[in-house]
């Protein structure tokens, strides 16, 4: 009967270890919960919602720990943001803190499993005290020997070793090494400051040029697209909107990479500039993403549906692919086969908003506007992080290159790619596309900005009305 006292005692430390255990506490900016439970590996998982779980083999007694990052403090935040310095002592700071939550999870998982052990050992004969005490001795064996197997076996160094799933899967190949992009970023900062302002200076030049000089009343777009999480896109946006007068910012997607809740806090600044925002969502965008640039209140995103915007009528929709996304199949030909099939899609949602009232047609990747070339008049699109002009049918086709370089990531290589944008301008009596100046700020290693002034040869042709106005309900004419 011993033996079954034993047993029970023992299921129920185990049960009560898996079960009860939770401590809550703040690491650094960080608010986490801890938990311990049986298993037959010893790791410790670190739970990054919604990015996914980074594994490390930290020791190999009987026991998991999960560790769970479930927010991180605002205030913190905004107070490393603001001094950088912070950081310094932040370390020391969060092994402290880390220590405790440990120690804290410890504790709470002995007291767990020895109540649990009683309560098994009363629960197996229901009669003798004496069995609370063969309970009590059997499971304070079984933590002790766990505990000393755990300690026993603990690798500091498995730190250095970690396994990532979900989105994080892909985080070491796209972001490399984090401590060079983080020790070139400044320099890279100070740098782009200049060249912005020499783009200005460029402009002012390029007014002057016999073949092209933009009325006063033309209608400037500034195109973007790519931004990927670089936030100097942003410092270059705001300083060319006012520099050139621009009326309206479209972006043709890809302003994240993941398209996590934490990226979408990124989208801020859209809501400090003085115009209109439209943006279409990348295949790197999620339904956050959208949401948050849409919580702007100058922003519009684009969803099959047309919207009048400084005197030009805009229609877009969405990339039907979210490239981070690995829970379904992904590579190079199943993304290519998903945005041809989107093409003739698309054709038949434009085609019911009539598109004769549709100046200018906004898609991330090009291929998924192969088929309304006859509809209208111009097509804006990014993705191939190349500028580019061409056809598809009778409409002219502009493709941005990365206004974001690439993003942070890019910072890895030698000389990051070149942030790239367009300001376009339209006639305001026909509403069509008269010439664009393409702008390039060279990256890290570069010296330089240049802007590339092209004359668009088609003839403009007057255009029907518009059926929408910003910020109106849409009301068919």
């Amino acid at each position: 009967m011993r033996a079954r006292v034993v047993a029970f005692a023992l299921a129920g430390t185990l049960i009560a270890v898996a079960l009860l255990p939770r401590v809550e506490s703040e690491v650094g900016p960080f608010v986490v919960t801890a938990a311990a439970r049986p298993s037959l590996s010893g790791h410790t998982t670190v739970r990054l919602i919604p990015l996914g779980s980074i594994r490390l083999d930290t020791h190999a007694g009987p026991v998991a720990i999960d560790m769970r990052l479930e927010e991180l403090r605002a205030d913190e935040a905004e107070a490393i943001a603001r001094n950088p310095q912070i950081l310094a002592g932040l370390e020391r700071e969060i092994e402290g803190d880390a220590k405790a939550i440990l120690f804290g999870l410890l504790w709470r998982s002995a007291l767990a499993g020895l109540a649990g052990g009683v309560a098994g050992a009363i629960l197996a004969r229901r009669s003798h005290w004496r069995d609370a005490i063969i309970g009590a001795v059997a499971s304070l064996a079984l933590l002790g020997a766990t505990a000393t197997s755990v300690v026993g076996t603990f690798d500091p160094q498995a730190v250095a070793e970690p396994r990532y799933s979900g989105l994080l899967a892909n985080a070491p190949t796209a972001v490399g090494d984090v401590n060079a992009i983080i020790g070139r970023f400044g320099e890279y900062r100070a740098q782009l400051t200049d060249l912005v302002g020499n783009v200005a200076t460029l402009y002012r030049a390029g007014r002057e040029l016999p073949d092209f000089s933009p009325a006063d009343n033309a209608v400037r777009v500034l195109h973007v697209s790519d931004v990927h999480n670089n936030p100097q896109a942003f410092d270059l946006i705001e300083r060319l909107v006012e520099d050139f007068a621009v009326d309206v910012v479209v972006d043709t997607g890809d302003i994240s990479d993941w398209g996590t809740e934490a990226e979408a806090q990124l989208v801020d600044p859209i809501g400090r500039m003085p115009v209109p925002y439209v943006f279409v969502r990348g295949n790197h965008d999620s339904a956050d993403t959208a949401a948050a640039v849409a919580a702007q209140p100058n922003a519009v995103v684009l969803e099959a549906e047309p919207v009048t915007v400084a005197g030009l009528t805009f229609w877009g929709v969405g990339d039907p692919r979210f490239t981070p996304d690995k829970s379904s199949e992904t590579g190079v030909d199943v993304e290519r086969e998903a945005i041809e099939a989107f093409a003739p899609v698309m054709r038949r949602q434009l085609r019911r908003d009539n598109p004769s009232t549709v100046d200018v047609v906004l898609v991330h990747d090009p291929r998924a506007a192969a088929r309304v070339g006859d509809l209208v008049p111009l097509v804006l699109a990014g993705h191939t992080h190349e500028p580019r002009q061409g056809v598809i049918g009778e409409a002219t086709l502009l493709v941005e290159g990365s206004t974001g370089g690439a993003g942070l990531r890019a910072l890895r290589g030698e000389f990051p790619e070149p942030l790239t944008c367009s300001v376009l301008y339209f006639d305001p009596a026909s509403d069509q596309l008269v010439a664009y100046d393409r702008i390039s700020l060279e990256g890290l290693g570069g010296s330089g900005a240049s802007i590339a002034r092209h004359i668009v040869d088609t003839p403009p042709k007057p255009r029907p009305g518009s059926v929408r106005r910003w910020g109106e309900p849409f009301v068919p004419i």
